[in-house]
């Protein structure tokens, strides 16, 4: 395999803020213990996806012995090649690890080499790029259920780089969804209530009280709606079409975006670009943000807060889509009280991130925030994260809220029969309230 030389020198790199992070055990072993979610536990680890070979934009849910595939790429900042595994845990469907064996869900090694890497080439921040598809014939899963992936380094497996959550699923059951504005009349203008049914003709379901419903919005787990119960029993059809909140979201807005896949012009929502030459990258400022809580609603298409990795005119943009300092720009007065404002979307993993922290410019009256990204098309929010809350955010107090926001809408189903010892998941489907 041809090797690119780092095209400037680590140190200058080494200079941008957030990019690397030294850890020192204490503190590692303090802040870095394994999650069962998504999360990355490496500063130096970039742009993490991971999906159904289907489809970029695809979830990483597979069928199970279906042939499907999933594809698991990131890139590290840090020097150099690095010798990584990863391996698989089967979870229960709260995501706790289940009592199985490897053996049990298994069928081949327990862990696995990522083979697949490259230099990057043509960019001006070097970086060393994996990839990974699996099942594959080191790799292989017999069970339905939640996984949790796990990324290390060779002997470290208690020190992982990153964590993410995937699932097989049995279709076992058919699922149907009705989404439409809130029928409690107080919530009407700014929620979406999703009613559903679940038929399991054909599969055999002693105690539907015992199912597991995860009802989730835009592939989202830090809103996702556990606990339902279903509401009518009608044969082999079981009815969850509820009067009050319980399967109802706020339906937000229709998400931001900017496009950085070119840094020779001014691409979409792009106000200037310039080459910082003491940090040795391009610097993309996007026009201001506005606060659009008051607005009237304006339809727009998006990727529901997802985004898509590309450098124009590349062959490869794996390797070739560069990393650039986005600033954004949101003017607003006076400042929020009592908590602080987030960058937020699949880019965040879904979550409260420090580096997407935003800060406020007293003097221009504005929040400002700088974020190191690869080149693509990107889809944000901005969070308003209550002091002392950390998993639980306010988007309608910038964005708004609007019941005609398109949504997608998942519903998972898990069950676990009388002479079951897991939980299978079997069943899936997606919807979207405009189609």
């Amino acid at each position: 395999m041809m090797m690119k030389k780092p095209s400037i020198p680590f140190l200058i790199l080494a200079l941008l803020s957030g990019l690397f992070f030294a850890f020192n055990d204490d503190d590692y072993a303090l802040e870095n213990y394994l999650r069962y979610d998504d999360f990355t536990y490496n500063d130096s680890i970039k742009t993490v996806l991971f999906h159904n070979t289907k489809s970029e934009l695809s979830y990483p849910i597979i069928n199970l012995n279906s042939g499907e595939k999933l594809l698991l790429s990131f890139d590290d900042l840090g020097r150099g090649y690095k010798n990584y595994y990863y391996s698989l845990t089967h979870c229960n469907a709260n995501w706790t690890p289940s009592n199985l064996n490897k053996n049990e869900y298994l069928a081949s090694f327990y862990e696995d080499e990522i083979f697949n890497y490259k230099y990057s080439s043509d960019t001006d921040v070097p970086f060393t790029h994996y990839e990974v598809v699996f099942p594959n014939e080191n790799m292989q899963m017999t069970l339905s259920g939640n996984y949790l992936l796990t990324v290390y380094e060779l002997n470290k497996k208690d020190r992982p780089i990153l964590s993410r959550r995937l699932m097989v699923v049995e279709s076992n059951v058919a699922i149907s969804m009705n989404i439409k504005r809130a029928t409690d009349v107080n919530e009407s203008y700014f929620r979406q209530e999703v009613d559903f049914k679940i038929d399991h003709d054909g599969y055999d379901i002693r105690d539907p009280f015992k199912l597991n419903v995860v009802l989730m919005q835009n592939y989202r787990w830090d809103n996702a709606i556990t606990g339902l119960k279903p509401k009518f029993i009608n044969d082999k059809v079981l009815n969850y079409d509820y009067d009050n909140s319980e399967n109802v979201f706020d339906a937000i807005n229709e998400f931001r975006n900017f496009d950085i896949k070119s840094t020779q012009y001014q691409t979409m929502r792009v106000k200037s670009l310039a080459y910082n030459q003491y940090k040795g990258l391009d610097e993309v400022f996007l026009l201001n943000d506005e606060a659009r809580s008051f607005k009237k609603y304006y339809s727009e298409q998006d990727l529901d807060g997802n985004f898509i990795i590309k450098r124009n005119g590349a062959s490869d943009n794996g390797t070739q889509a560069d990393y650039v300092m986005v600033h954004f720009t949101l003017p607003y007065s006076p400042p929020i009280q009592n908590g602080n404002l987030y960058l937020f979307g699949k880019f965040t993993d879904w979550k409260f991130k420090e580096e997407m922290k935003l800060d406020y410019d007293t003097v221009n009256q504005q929040y400002v925030k700088e974020v190191l990204l690869k080149q693509g098309y990107y889809n944000y929010l901005y969070c308003f994260v209550k002091d002392g809350s950390k998993n639980v955010g306010d988007i309608a107090m910038v964005e708004g809220s609007h019941y005609e926001t398109e949504n997608e809408y998942s519903i998972l189903v898990y069950h676990r029969g009388v002479n079951d010892y897991y939980d299978r998941l079997v069943g899936f489907a997606t919807a979207r309230n405009r189609e």
